[in-house]
Order: structure tokens, then sequence, then C-alpha cells
């Protein structure tokens, strides 16, 4: 199921990409198709890791919080997601 969602983020990102490199106007530069690529990439991942983890999501939520707490997590889900972009921009 991973390389069948990587196959379309790839090939789904790189025509929305290639559309929006074509018209100058837009301003497509390397960090504004880093961003669409990581937006595309996100509006793709949500969808296929709610179907596939689903039913472990709360037992393992639940066991995260109990294990940090629930501010903790939060803070730690943000920040990773905040440096990985800022590290891959």
């Amino acid at each position: 199921m991973a390389n069948l969602a990587a196959g379309f983020k790839g090939k789904l990102g790189a025509g929305a990409v290639k559309a929006l490199k074509t018209d100058k106007s837009k301003n497509m530069d390397a960090a504004n198709v880093y961003a669409v690529m990581n937006i595309l990439s996100f509006l793709w991942t949500v969808p296929v890791v709610l179907v596939e983890e689903l039913p472990t999501l709360s037992y393992e939520w639940e066991k995260a919080v109990a294990n940090v707490g629930a501010q903790e997590l939060i803070t730690n889900i943000a920040l990773s997601a905040f440096f990985f972009y800022v590290y891959n921009e």
C-alpha cells in the first residue's frame, strides 16, 4: 500500500507542479514547489493513514498520552513537523 501511495503522490504532484511552473506569473521557485509538494503529500497521505490505521489510532494515542502527557505529545508533533519543513526548506 505504501508503494502505491508513493506512486500516486509522485504522479499527482509532478503534474500539479508542472502545470504551475509553466505559468510564470505563479512564482513557482524552489521553495514554492517544495511547499506545494508537501501540501499534496499531506492531502494524499491523511486519508490513506486514516483508512489503514484508524482501528488502532485511539489505542496508540492513549498509550502515547499515558507515557508523556497530551500537551507534550502535541507540542512534539508540531515541533517535529515545523523543524522537518524548515530543515528541508
